[in-house]
């Protein structure tokens, strides 16, 4: 994903590729509407979207994803996924962590979403007699490790 799109042109990817999800494209009217933003601001960053080939784009006619456009709008769901799923593993309220990886997703480094993805793939698919979600569970609860949680640590 370039890392040289700021968050606006990232937001900007995202509900395009929503809308178009939704109804197979975008339109000015409805991206300044779900941004909360007027329309001559929409037009400058569908502008500047078309001139990385990022979108499809012409004056009074329906917006949609590249395929550049689109592998980036898909990175971001991933990681808003990932993330989301990461938060809720924790404890986290699925409300809080929706709003915390929407943010998240566009300020993290890339090799920290790498391993945070490792690890949530290997949790899914993990045995599921594995016993540390509930004794992290136990641990936010009292503040005590599990008995059989003591013994070495990693640092």
């Amino acid at each position: 994903m370039p890392r040289d799109l700021s968050t606006t042109l990232e937001h900007y990817i995202e509900t395009i590729h929503d809308l178009q999800k939704e109804w197979g494209a975008a339109s000015v009217t409805d991206i300044a509407e779900k941004r909360g933003v007027k329309s001559p601001s929409v037009t400058y960053v569908l502008q500047k979207l078309k001139a990385l080939g990022l979108v499809r784009y012409k004056k009074y006619r329906s917006v949609t994803l590249t395929p550049a456009g689109l592998k980036i709008a898909k990175k971001f769901e991933k990681t808003r996924s990932t993330l989301t799923w990461f938060l809720t593993l924790v404890g986290v309220s699925e409300e809080v962590a929706i709003v915390d990886a929407c943010e998240l997703e566009h300020h993290i480094h890339p090799e920290t979403m790498a391993r945070l993805t490792d690890f949530t793939e290997w949790v899914k698919g993990a045995p599921k007699d594995l016993k540390w979600v509930e004794h992290f569970e136990e641990y936010r609860r009292t503040g005590k490790r599990v008995k059989e949680c003591d013994g070495d640590t990693w640092d």
